[in-house]
């Protein structure tokens, strides 16, 4: 599990050069089973949000940074 061990900095922020570890998990189904994951670095949240939107192509998704759920998408209607 990454964890933030620099006082005064935002959740999901690091010191600079310093990435954070992420999972995308890509759910379908009933319960929303997990289907698959792509695991990536990023440098905060922020960034962690537009790499996942641009890879999950309207899929139902997860983004986790260890044990801290960060956004969760629902399947778009188009799909």
């Amino acid at each position: 599990m990454v964890q933030n061990d620099s006082p005064g900095l935002p959740r999901g922020r690091r010191p600079a050069g310093n990435l954070l570890q992420y999972r995308l998990y890509f759910l379908e189904g009933i319960g929303s089973l997990i289907s698959y994951s792509h695991e990536f670095e990023a440098e905060d949240d922020d960034r962690a949000i537009r790499i996942s939107e641009a890879w999950r192509e309207g899929r139902a998704a997860e983004l986790w940074c260890g044990s801290r759920k960060v956004k969760s998408w629902e399947r778009s209607r188009d799909r």
